[in-house]
């Protein structure tokens, strides 16, 4: 990058979102902050906000006039659509970029695919430099099931659907744990609770769908489809209901929270379950020793169909149109992303928090969550997609762990085709997105509360039809479209 950037001092104004204010000394106090001004030439005086106040305070700056230069926002939405589109109060980064940003768009022109696609408005233009710590994922929820229990029931891993079912009855009645009680819980989940929820058992059933509040997907011929009118979707319901009526799924699904489901799988006492891995999730040492990973079954039939991950750059920074200094802001904003300024931000001091290990790669040291951090931790900018980070990162056991979770799945060829995040990335305009946001709480409230139906009560021709018949009169199909014209105009390979 060059150091320093600037022939004079300067200050820049930063608006900066914190998700946790207390958990951080003060910002200009912090050793990467100082050696990042001394370095730079570059002062910036921090109006740390935290995620609470972040959109009030937002749009109290941008209707004040007095815009901050630079609005750092890696946890907290900034609406690109109307502040960059619409009102042009964000400015496009494009040429700046590469002009100004090496160290950015070499890693970004190193990937095969663009890592920042997702970052793109309606106009096709950027207005932020992303985010990213790539983990050489492909796909969100694993499932897993109890190899201990298996074992000690003398029983073979499932590999149909109707396997899985008989096993998970076996949980129930053949005391798997050995106490001689029966307060096992063969089947654990929640309605709508997040890697726990009912969507992620949907994969099983042949439908894609785990993107949160959508319930669309893209079908291996490019085609947006409605998840909860799909053949698979009853079906998932027919069998979920079965599980529950049989006592084999949690009795509790549809009104337990994600922290009840998570202290149950801590307790170690579940036979099988849904979750982002098994390592360093904050449950019993148990559980990462009896789980295995399961490779999920599918009705005679269907094939299973997993939502597909892409690891995607997410906003991190925007520049205002009231930022006097744009060149100097963007070689700042590069030099953030210098390998031992970008981690020295992100996880502490070097020596303490990381160290370059006897490969040449960066180690990062255990991180005591009730440490005051002397950095920005996840709120600063921080871009190493796949490639790079592979490079310079020895990667902690718990992410080769969920990376190879991915490539069994991959090798089994049970992931979709085309990645729903297409959807999050579909050039919709301001009123579009607007209006899809509304329609999209209508849908998930409609399908969540008809989810809980069919688990407890079962269902009949006459409940699905009727189920059906709520998304006609939404006018699902005019959403549909909507998504399927910009999914079209996008160049998805």
């Amino acid at each position: 990058t060059g150091y320093p950037i600037v022939k004079e001092p300067i200050t820049l104004k930063v608006m900066l979102a914190i998700r946790d204010v207390d958990s951080l000394v003060d910002i200009n106090d912090m050793p990467a902050i100082q050696a990042l001004e001394q370095e730079t030439g570059i002062h910036v005086e921090w109006e740390v906000i935290k995620g609470s106040d972040w959109n009030t305070k937002l749009n109290l700056a941008f209707a004040s006039g007095e815009y901050p230069d630079v609005i750092l926002s890696v946890n907290s939405p900034v609406d690109k659509e109307e502040f960059g589109v619409t009102q042009q109060l964000l400015i496009p980064l494009d040429e700046l970029i590469k002009k100004y940003m090496p160290n950015y768009t070499e890693r970004t022109e190193a990937e095969e695919n663009d890592p920042t696609m997702g970052l793109m408005a309606s106009d096709g233009k950027h207005y932020s430099v992303g985010f990213m710590m790539a983990q050489n994922i492909n796909v969100a929820q694993h499932f897993f099931i109890n190899q201990t229990w298996l074992d000690n029931l003398g029983l073979q891993t499932p590999t149909t659907l109707d396997e899985l079912t008989e096993v998970l009855r076996a949980f129930k009645m053949g005391d798997p744990n050995k106490n001689g009680e029966a307060d096992e819980v063969p089947l654990e989940l929640g309605l709508d609770t997040g890697f726990y929820g009912v969507r992620h058992m949907l994969p099983m059933f042949g439908v894609p769908c785990a993107t949160e509040k959508k319930w669309i997907y893209i079908d291996d011929n490019k085609k947006v489809q409605m998840a909860a009118t799909q053949l698979g979707f009853r079906q998932c319901m027919e069998w979920l209901h079965a599980m529950y009526a049989e006592g084999i799924a949690d009795a509790e699904l549809v009104s337990q929270d994600i922290n009840t489901i998570e202290t149950k799988v801590k307790e170690g006492n579940v036979g099988f379950f849904t979750a982002w891995r098994l390592k360093q999730m904050g449950w019993e040492e148990s559980v990462e020793k009896d789980c295995t990973l399961f490779m999920p079954t599918a009705p005679e039939g269907t094939k299973a169909s997993l939502a597909r991950s892409l690891e995607l750059a997410k906003n991190g920074a925007y520049v205002t149109a009231g930022n006097q200094h744009v060149p100097e802001t963007m070689r700042w904003l590069d030099s953030m992303l210098d390998l031992e300024t970008m981690f020295s931000l992100y996880y502490g001091k070097e020596g303490e928090a990381w160290s370059f290990g006897t490969n040449g790669k960066i180690d990062t040291a255990p991180m005591d969550p009730t440490r005051v951090k002397d950095c920005l931790d996840a709120n600063s900018l921080f871009y190493a997609p796949a490639k790079y980070l592979s490079e310079h990162y020895n990667m902690a056991p718990q992410r080769l762990e969920k990376t190879d979770y991915c490539q069994k799945y991959e090798a089994a060829g049970i992931i979709q085709k085309y990645s729903n995040n297409y959807l999050t990335m579909a050039p919709l305009t301001s009123e579009q997105l607007q209006n899809s946001t509304l329609k999209e709480t209508d849908i998930n409230n409609a399908v969540v509360e008809n989810m809980a139906t069919f688990v407890t009560n079962g269902v009949t021709d006459d409940s699905w039809n009727t189920f059906v018949k709520l998304f006609d009169d939404m006018q699902i199909a005019e959403y549909i479209q909507m998504y399927q014209d910009a999914i079209n105009q996008m160049e998805i390979e």
